[in-house]
């Protein structure tokens, strides 16, 4: 199972890699309202990916368990409020797609399930090699009922 720090710094730098790819898509098509709303709604993203990231560190060092709850629930509180805020923006500006601001807004956690499959499929191949590779060696040795 992969390490949560771990799989949050990989979130955090394939959504900032988006981010980027994103805003070079506006800087070149800037009339464009749907990377507008990509690159806003990803921006967002990235910043909640951060956000949710220091909140889990900062929990983990809190011994009581109803003040680590609710500093967890001010956390997400925080983070609903900003990604309201920003779709309410995006319906104010009209020359931001909010169609894209919302899908840009999932693209952190989108990639940060699809990173957690990619690594159990690999890690469970890799145990799986590990397991035939012993089951070999003691059939190569005449034992286990081979």
């Amino acid at each position: 199972m992969p390490s949560l720090e771990v799989q949050l710094k990989r979130t955090v730098k394939s959504t900032a890699i988006i981010v980027a790819f994103l805003a070079l898509a506006v800087v070149l098509d800037f009339p464009n309202t749907i990377y507008k709303g990509l690159f806003i709604g990803s921006l967002v993203s990235l910043q909640n990916a951060i956000l949710l990231s220091k909140r889990i560190k900062k929990v983990s060092t809190i011994k009581d368990v109803g003040k680590a709850i609710a500093y967890m629930r001010r956390g997400f509180f925080i983070r609903l409020i900003i990604i309201m805020a920003t779709l309410w923006l995006s319906i104010r500006i009209p020359s931001v797609s909010v169609n894209a601001t919302a899908v840009g807004l999932f693209v952190a956690p989108i990639l940060s399930i699809s990173d957690f499959f990619i690594t159990m499929i690999k890690e469970s191949s890799l145990k799986s090699e590990a397991l035939d590779n012993k089951v070999r060696q003691i059939q190569r040795e005449g034992g286990e009922n081979a």
